[in-house]
């Protein structure tokens, strides 16, 4: 992993956050995009105070400081998927936690488009 040159689709970093951002501007959730309700991922709504639009909110902030490289997916049903792996800091409210005061966390997320419609799906988005 964390191979920081263009993916074999030619995106190049900073290409694959602005596809990123236009898409999430342009396109409706359930239909171009989704972020995958995995345990990991439904962990993190769980334990921390963060809506949906939170966390779309928080894929539109990303940048090319963040981005941590592209790798061919290990799903056998999707053998050309490209994925692409993000760390990006934030504070969290914690969740059940009477005053609770913000955390600092780094998430992990992982992302790739589906070939050939190119929905875009968010594998991982968890601490």
């Amino acid at each position: 992993m964390a191979r920081m040159s263009a993916d074999p689709d030619g995106y190049n970093p900073n290409d694959i956050i602005q596809r990123l951002k236009r898409l999430l501007e342009s396109g409706k959730s359930g239909i171009d995009y989704t972020i995958i309700p995995r345990d990991k991922n439904e962990s993190l709504i769980e334990t921390y105070v963060i809506s949906e639009q939170d966390r779309i909110d928080i894929l539109k902030r990303l940048t090319v400081n963040e981005y941590d490289g592209w790798d061919y997916g290990n799903n056998t049903d999707f053998p050309k998927d490209i994925i692409h792996f993000f760390h990006y800091e934030t504070s969290l409210i914690p969740r059940g936690i009477e005053d609770a005061k913000s955390k600092r966390i780094k998430l992990y997320i992982k992302l790739t488009w589906t070939k050939p419609s190119n929905v875009l799906i968010v594998i991982s988005f968890h601490e």
